[in-house]
């Protein structure tokens, strides 16, 4: 945990740098030499698809079960009781292009494969150094494939899966493929991932689909960790990009008759909507508006000829597929769930699902204007934002996971809190978060009349006045507590009532921390994973940084219920982590 004073001579040259980089039109490039924030990653399967054979997924057979091969295997138990046949989906990842040197950057200045045909030059944060590998596989893949197996349920395949040779006519030909996964098959999977970490962009494609439902089967995923800076931004791309892998494509949704394309205006622009019942369903009482006739999919300001396959920013910023994780949290919601059920080969596990702030109860009225408008800032004020040239202040992003300023998408004109390149709670390097606690387990929480001591080299601080800062939060049984810049004590703070820290903090002059909703700081835990249990009650976990405490153990700890009572010794130290097949 990172507890952040720094002196207003230090954040002189990162100001003159922000503003030469606005100026010169190059922020967006040194962003990206420098992953600092996780406003990276813009998702390119629709590109991928276009330009590849992958639009031509072959048909996979099943063989009996035969020998051994080197593989891993990732799933979980949801114990959903009543679904007969349907269990949850096994993903086994095949990692042999990690294990070849030659596949993979070892060193600065080497040309390494893409896994697109070509091979790219490594940078020094493309080097899979052995902690990145571990990471990779023990971290970040098994909890994106979590997220995925405790939400979708299949009928699996009795026998092994075998893969056909005719794969070598897709995107996964760039990939390594065993041998005996063309002959013995891959037993006790139903997903087969071939995973590689070259120096290129991050990506997955399906590449073989079931020859009974065309479910996706096969496919693969280039991953490389120097665009992506903390672990629970990881796990969501790993999400994001999985998910298209397991079937979340425009092509099978209007292969299975779930889409409704329309063509409009003079460059034959078309929109999509996922119109089926089950996601119409949900995303109506998502919205609040029994009129909302489907789920919007994105037009992609590339390419206005064709739909694709994420949902609409506008409707969808926070979700996990919307068409850029790096805008939102990523969460996994009854809307994505939805879509995949109602593709046929999935049952989802509703019980599963995350909430997300974004668009929930907007009523009608958003859904009817189909596009933003000046005045939106006024009647949705928790998703839009009026630009102000003389506002310099920082707030939170709508899924709390930085501080930001009102600015449009890359692609359109609604005006949202963007992430700062220096904004994320999650980055302990950040220093111009004036007032912010720093860490794993930071969000972002609004406030009223903060002002805070800036520590300078005079005798006296500067204060200056916040919108919002960085706390820690720890949440248990359906409550919130936060820990902030300057005080190690933990103090509860219910849904509507707020903080003072500046009886506690040498760093807070005067104002309060307004405290946050329950979903919105607790549904995804520092690591990426879902926080989000089948049965509440007693016994939820308590997350903090990346401590998952059992309510026994949890007895032992007591935290302030205000500013000036005494509180009993740290919470105690990190649970055990569930363990992977």
């Amino acid at each position: 945990m990172t507890t952040m004073r720094p002196p207003l001579i230090a954040t002189v040259p990162l100001l003159l740098l922000l503003l030469l980089c606005c100026a010169t039109g190059r922020l967006a490039a040194f962003t990206a030499a420098r992953p600092t924030t996780a406003t990276m990653h813009r998702c390119m399967f629709d590109e991928m698809m276009a330009r590849s054979d992958s639009r031509s997924v072959k048909m996979v057979q099943e063989l009996p079960r035969k020998g051994q091969s080197a593989w891993r295997a990732y799933t979980a138990s949801t114990g959903v009781e009543g679904t007969g046949d349907w269990e949850p989906v096994r993903i086994v990842v095949s990692k042999l292009d990690l294990d070849d040197p030659n596949k993979y950057c070892t060193q600065e200045g080497q040309q390494r494969p893409t896994f697109q045909g070509y091979a790219g030059e490594c940078r020094e944060d493309d080097v899979l150094t052995s902690r990145k590998k571990a990471e990779l596989l023990q971290t970040i893949l098994p909890s994106a494939i979590k997220l995925h197996s405790e939400r979708l349920l299949v009928q699996r395949m009795s026998t092994s899966l075998v893969v056909p040779v005719s794969i070598r006519q897709t995107q996964c030909r760039h990939f390594t493929v065993p041998v005996e996964h063309h002959t013995n098959g891959v037993p006790d999977a139903d997903t087969v991932l071939y995973l590689a970490a070259g120096p290129s962009a991050i990506f997955a494609v399906p590449c073989v689909t079931a020859h009974k439902n065309s479910r996706p089967t096969v496919g693969a995923m280039n991953f490389y960790l120097s665009g992506v800076f903390h672990p629970w931004f990881a796990v969501r791309v790993a999400a994001h990009e999985l998910a298209h892998v397991l079937g979340f494509s425009y092509q099978q949704m209007e292969a299975k008759g779930v889409v409704r394309t329309l063509t409009t205006g003079d460059y034959a622009s078309k929109s999509g909507m996922v119109t089926s019942t089950l996601t119409k369903k949900k995303a109506q009482e998502h919205f609040n508006c029994s009129r909302l006739e489907g789920m919007p999919l994105r037009d992609e300001y590339d390419d206005a000829s064709r739909p694709h396959s994420h949902w609409d920013q506008r409707y969808a910023k926070d979700e996990l597929m919307g068409p850029t994780v790096a805008t939102g949290a990523g969460f996994y919601t009854a809307l994505t769930m939805a879509a995949f059920e109602d593709m046929g080969f999935y049952k989802a596990n509703f019980s599963m699902a995350e909430p997300m702030r974004w668009g929930k109860d907007v009523g009608c009225e958003f859904v009817d204007e189909k596009q933003c408008r000046p005045d939106d800032h006024t009647k949705f004020p928790a998703m839009f934002c009026q630009k102000n040239y003389s506002d310099t202040m920082s707030y939170c992003t709508s899924d709390r996971v930085a501080l930001g300023q009102c600015s449009s998408s890359w692609n359109d004109e609604c005006l949202f809190i963007r992430s700062l390149p220096f904004g994320s709670c999650r980055n302990e390097e950040n220093t111009a978060l004036h007032g912010s606690r720093l860490g794993a387990g930071s969000w972002c929480l609004d406030a009223e009349s903060l002002k805070v001591n800036v520590e300078t080299y005079d005798p006296e601080p500067m204060v200056v006045a916040v919108a919002a800062v960085c706390a820690e939060v720890a949440c248990a049984r359906g409550s919130v507590r936060v820990r902030y810049l300057g005080d190690n004590d933990w103090y509860d703070c219910p849904e509507g009532s707020s903080l003072s820290p500046a009886g506690t903090s040498v760093d807070f002059a005067s104002g309060k921390i307004k405290c946050p909703k329950y979903d919105e700081v607790c549904t995804i835990t520092p690591t990426g994973r879902s926080g989000v249990t089948r049965h509440r009650g007693d016994d939820d976990e308590l997350a903090t940084g990346d401590n998952y405490l059992s309510h026994g153990l949890h007895r032992e700890s007591r935290c302030r219920q205000g500013p000036r009572e005494r509180r009993r010794p740290e919470l105690p130290p990190e649970g055990t982590e569930p363990t992977m097949k």
